[in-house]
């Protein structure tokens, strides 16, 4: 059985002047330095190391919560505007997957998709709440983000 949880959040308000200082390419930047970087990013990730370079991506080794290890395989695909993190040693997700993309009012969003491991999938079941509260963590994590790429995104395009 697979579960997957995914939220999205607004990056920008089309309505607000911080528009123009937000692109897909800047968006896109900042991302990927969110991937490759996550600390300044990822209030859950308090270090992270880059263990080898692919043509494609790279293999990162990520500590949550100052004690778990994660080994993560992570693919970069821009023509996608979406970075795939392929989770190598963890025993509650399988993936992870953060996208961009754009309304038609011009308001950039941010998705985040977690692909519970069997294990987790099982257990998110069974537990009474487990779902809801995993999925209040996810939604949080989406808005977070978008509120950190937003800000980031506005700072780098300014200096």
């Amino acid at each position: 059985m697979a579960i997957i949880i995914s939220h999205s959040a607004l990056i920008n308000d089309s309505t607000t002047d911080d528009q123009d200082g937000i692109s897909y390419d800047a968006l896109w930047e900042t991302l990927l330095r969110k991937a490759e970087y996550p600390v300044d990013y990822v209030a859950q990730i308090s270090e992270c190391r880059i263990v080898e370079r692919y043509p494609d991506g790279f293999l990162r080794e990520a500590v949550f919560f100052g004690k778990d290890i994660v080994r993560e395989r992570v693919t970069p695909r821009r023509d996608q505007w979406r970075i795939d993190f392929e989770v190598m040693d963890d025993p509650r997700f399988t993936a992870v997957i953060n996208e961009l993309d754009q309304d038609p009012e011009g308001r950039f969003r941010y998705t985040v998709s977690v692909v519970l491991s069997e294990r987790s999938a099982k257990r998110i079941t069974e537990v009474e709440g487990l779902l809801a509260e995993t999925d209040a963590g996810v939604l949080e994590t989406a808005r977070q983000t978008a509120e950190t790429l937003r800000k980031v995104t506005l700072d780098t395009t300014a200096a």
